[in-house]
């Protein structure tokens, strides 16, 4: 066979070489985020000859350049092909037609996702025998999906970028991305609230199912892509309301492949952030040290491969709380501050973990991923007045399968089948469980003297089953049609035992001027508030879903994404009796594009598709389980100025003054618990948008979306809390003349009252007569009035790249967003609340009143900016930052009113008087001042730097790299979270530290780093 090189590349092969690697890293770097499959990608595209005209009727043969994997397909009447469930990486590609000389593309990128090119064939005269090697071919803009986000090669970035080892640096590296609430942390993607994502590892959902915040945690090197996708994605991916990201593994090849890395984070060069009422940051320390070692290659070339992976890491904080005497005639802090407690935390469990990949015969091939990341955070609390030490276990994670099958039948038929099973441990731990747990709050910050640390003991494991197939069809039929269906189905288990430390909890407290607890609190009188909390069962949730999804090129220049899901969800109580059965939740996913050019370098797209989030684990544990949760109020024995000063951990109760039941400790029947005409969470959106990719690599885009959340499933108090809280269902049966419901005789709703329903919407249910049997009620929504959930996104996002060509390259993004609503998402930033499906939202119809406003996750501009320079062979420069306007604050406080819409032992509400008496807010007393309309946070402003320099050694093809990044180099010390909290759970008692920060953004720290391959 004779191979020679085209035209201008004729003369060496080295600037072919040199365009195919920069092919590559353009590719993979970053690039967005398009067509659809979990586990792959797709390679698309057009055969022309040298005038541009479409080829019909060519071989397009594809064969890994890593692997020699190979499938072979044919060019349809308009010149296009498609190759679908390709491992991603390089691959060369050989295009023959009659008439024309055979040429070949090496290394062309292959994404996760889609990618499109146009190869060209030869108008030469054909000699036998021969192929011409050509350079890259051109890239193409992919009209086979609407998706937003980004794709990213791991190692490029890692190589590359200054970013955080971490799949949530990855994350937000993307338009529209946004970190969370550091309560519980995570990112908001597009609007999203963090407990809305789904995340997926080699096709297989990894997501957290009992909150669904964040998912399985896997090091930086184990990923070779990740896809993340903020919007506009098929039928294939569903249950989330958020965004999708997409990870897949690193594989074995031909080549054996080996290396290692250290990373190291000294305390010693790690600036302090300022300290706060409640924390003394000079005494912060924080020191890590992870290293990677990998090795890859052929067991039998051509047909199997592996891929091992080793991960020691290392890390240890210390943080100290620090708290203020008081006033005793005021309760104000009197800015005497002392050292309270010393918290260090201790991690240093591996990960480990590996593939294999088999190639049964062409076209066919068999994968199985195995990782461990079992995970044990020892925390440590030491009493710094008394010197006692609690302690507490930290255990997460576990051990992973994931088994993949992918055969190629015809170059029309493929076939893909997965089975994952995923183990999550959900243990707290420690030697004070038997202690009981006690805090004191009187000086306002909270001071835990006994018990474990986490305030619950709890004993969990989770456990994850996922079935799927996936059927991709070619054909033509008035147009050419890439038809992807498939079915998917999850069988989660979780166990979950947990109560209060020693069984009980006490919370010393301290009443205000106006005393507490409505009177019954004497002024400036410290008191305790008990709490009672035990939970537990064993939980099932099966999720089902059938999806289709056509990709259709109607003409050459129009396509239309035509897509439809079909989702099921059932979670059962810890009997095992179903607690939610949802059917048929249909959801459409619509979407077109057109090339305005018919170049294939430009693209105009809209899209629409509903998007359903299943019920978390979390809702049937808490409310499916024996639940027994009590919270009273006691007098203490006092002296001079109000004061306790007996024992704290065996205190010496006065008298029980008041009490609220939340949940008695029975598993009631699920009909009783929720509203039988439950919707699941579901949202809608809409985007338009462009792309336009020069003739330089350079791509520019714009998109427009609108995100609108739809239903929502919250838990509503409806019986009262026999205190200030009336009772609805009480109210409604005085209207009514049922034998059981009337104005002198009201049944029992169970649960403790609560009843899972969709706020704005009927309560369906039954409730318990005075006979004890069970019977049907139904409360309108307009006599419950409690508002339907609102959240409306808007966004306009610009996103513009330059791929880095070997020397250079750029990525830039401005985003401008809005969310408005009265309801974050599946958390409760405002709070630090991450019982999804079960926050304080809906509760009670008075927390409801000034809830609308801007969102937690509401950011109106954020600039993203990011790149890397190589001015010379041995030397890289690179950047990464960050300019994000300020996060919207209200004033959280006790339902002021008396007037039976609310509890008045809770600050949950928009009401804030206790800031209003005092005069730190402007505002009418017993008028709510709002969400998000006090005040707002500094903005957020970063620079990452990296420099790296490779040593050239004969013995590692690649040398040794030496690399340090500065993060935060300015070290900018905005404020980004506050005390939103006005009082303390009582109208009268002002929070003194309400609207001073509680965190600010990282300071400025160094990471060092060495690596080496061969």
């Amino acid at each position: 066979m004779n191979i020679k090189t085209f035209s201008a590349l004729r003369a060496s092969a080295a600037p072919l070489a040199l365009l195919a690697a920069g092919i590559t890293a353009s590719a993979g770097l970053v690039a967005p985020a398009m067509a659809q499959n979990v586990t792959a990608a797709t390679l698309s595209g057009t055969v022309v000859d040298d005038a541009g005209n479409p080829v019909p009727g060519a071989t397009v043969t594809v064969e890994s350049a890593g692997t020699g994997f190979t499938r072979t397909t044919t060019a349809a009447s308009n010149g296009t092909f498609s190759v679908v469930g390709l491992q991603v990486g390089t691959y060369n590609v050989t295009v023959a037609a009659n008439g024309f000389t055979t040429t070949r593309s090496e290394n062309v990128a292959v994404t996760l996702g889609g990618n499109n090119y146009d190869f060209t064939v030869s108008n030469e005269a054909p000699t036998t025998g021969e192929i011409v090697v050509r350079g890259a071919p051109v890239r193409r803009v992919d009209f086979s999906g609407t998706a937003t986000g980004q794709v990213f090669s791991v190692q490029e970035v890692a190589e590359n970028l200054p970013v955080p080892r971490s799949i949530e640096a990855i994350q937000l590296l993307t338009p529209q991305a946004t970190s969370g609430d550091t309560a519980f942390g995570g990112i908001s993607l597009a609007g999203s609230s963090v407990a809305e994502n789904i995340f997926y590892i080699n096709g297989m959902n990894v997501t957290n199912f009992r909150t669904f915040v964040g998912g399985t945690t896997v090091p930086f090197e184990f990923y070779d892509q990740v896809q993340v996708k903020t919007g506009g994605y098929q039928a294939e991916f569903g249950r989330n309301t958020g965004g999708a990201v997409i990870a897949l593994t690193r594989s074995g090849s031909n080549t054996f492949h080996g290396g290692f890395n250290v990373y190291y984070e000294p305390n010693a060069l790690r600036n302090d952030r300022p300290n706060t009422y409640a924390a003394r940051n000079d005494q912060d320390y924080l020191e890590r040290v992870e290293g990677n070692i990998w090795a890859s290659g052929p067991i039998i070339k051509d047909r199997l491969f592996f891929f091992g992976f080793f991960n020691p890491r290392y890390s240890t904080s210390g943080d100290t709380a620090r708290t203020q005497g008081i006033i005793a005639a005021t309760g104000a802090p009197d800015g005497n501050f002392t050292d309270t407690q010393r918290v260090t935390q201790k991690s240093n469990t591996p990960f480990y973990g590996g593939k294999l990949d088999l190639n049964l015969f062409d076209g066919h091939r068999v994968e199985a991923t195995y990782f461990n990341d079992s995970d044990t955070n020892k925390v440590y609390v030491r009493n710094l007045s008394s010197g006692a030490l609690s302690q507490v276990n930290e255990s997460r994670g576990g051990e992973n399968y994931i088994f993949k099958y992918t055969g190629s039948f015809t170059d029309w038929l493929t076939i893909s089948g997965l089975y994952g099973r995923s183990k999550f441990n959900q243990t707290d731990a420690g030697p004070q469980d038997a202690d009981p747990y006690v805090v004191d709050r009187r000086s306002g910050v909270a001071k835990l003297l006994s018990g474990n640390p986490n305030a619950l003991v709890a004993s969990g494991r989770d456990d994850r089953e996922n079935f799927r197939v996936d059927v991709d069809l070619n054909f033509s039929l008035l147009g050419e049609h890439k038809l992807r269906f498939g079915w998917d189905y999850e069988k989660l288990f979780a166990a979950s035992i947990s109560e209060y430390s020693g069984g009980i909890a006490y919370i010393f407290e301290r009443a205000g001027a106006s005393g507490a607890r409505n009177g019954l609190i004497a002024p400036n009188t410290d008191y305790a508030r008990v709490q009672t909390y035990a939970a537990g069962g064993n939980f099932k949730s099966n999720n089902t879903a059938y999806y289709v999804q056509d990709d259709w090129d109607l003409t050459d220049r129009i396509n239309l994404s035509l897509g439809l899901r079909n989702d099921k969800f059932v979670n059962k109580t810890s009997l095992g009796t179903n607690f939610v059965s949802i059917k048929n939740q249909w959801a459409p996913r619509l979407g077109i594009n057109f090339d305005p050019t018919g170049e294939k370098k430009a693209r105009l797209s809209a899209f629409y598709g509903r998007y359903y989030l299943p019920v978390a684990a979390n809702t049937n544990i808490r409310l499916g389980g024996a639940e027994l949760f009590l919270r009273d109020f006691y007098t203490l024995p006092t002296g001079a100025g109000g004061v306790y000063s007996g024992s704290l951990t065996a205190p010496t109760l006065g008298t029980k003054v008041d009490g609220v039941v939340f949940s008695d400790g029975t598993v009631s029947p699920p009909a009783t618990l929720v509203s039988q005409n439950l919707k699941p969470q579901y949202m809608d959106e809409f985007i338009v948008g462009g792309e336009y990719r020069f003739d330089n690599k350079m791509r520019i885009g714009i998109n427009v979306i609108h995100r609108k959340l739809g239903t929502v499933l919250e838990d509503v108090d409806l019986d009262g809390d026999g205190q200030a809280y009336d009772s609805i269902i009480g109210a409604y049966c005085a209207t009514q003349t049922l034998a059981y419901c009337n104005a002198t005789t009201e049944p029992t709703v169970n649960g403790g009252g609560y009843i899972l329903m969709n706020p704005g919407r009927d309560a369906v249910f039954q409730v318990t007569d005075a006979a004890g049997n069970l019977q049907p009620i139904t409360i309108p929504a307009s006599f419950i009035g409690i508002p339907k959930a609102k959240r409306d996104y808007w966004a306009v996002e610009l996103n513009w790249e330059r791929p880095f060509d070997g020397t250079w390259g750029l990525n830039a993004s401005y985003v401008w967003s809005r969310s408005w609503g009265n309801y974050e998402g599946g958390v409760k930033s405002d709070t630090g609340q991450d019982d999804t499906g079960i926050t304080s939202d809906f509760d009670e119809p008075g927390y409801v009143d000034g809830a609308t406003g801007y969102l937690p996750n509401h950011r109106a501009h954020t600039f993203k900016v990011f790149g890397s320079y190589k001015p010379t062979p041995r030397w890289l420069l690179s950047f990464n930052a960050l300019l994000q306007s300020p996060r919207k604050f209200g004033c959280i406080g006790t339902y002021p009113k008396n007037d039976g819409r609310g509890s008045d032992s809770t600050a949950a509400s928009w009401y804030c008087n206790a800031q209003i008496a005092a005069g730190v807010l402007d505002g009418t007393l017993n008028e709510p001042i709002g969400r998000g309309r006090a005040f707002q946070s500094d903005w957020n402003k970063r620079l990452d730097l990296g420099v790296a320099y490779t040593i050239p050694m004969e013995s590692l093809a690649g040398g040794i790299t030496l690399r340090a990044d500065v993060f935060n180099v300015f070290n900018f010390k905005s404020k980004l979270d506050f005390q939103e909290l006005g009082d303390r759970n009582d109208a009268s008692i002002r929070e003194w530290f309400y609207g001073l920060p509680t965190s600010y953004q990282t300071p400025r720290y160094v990471r060092f780093g060495v690596s080496a391959n061969f």
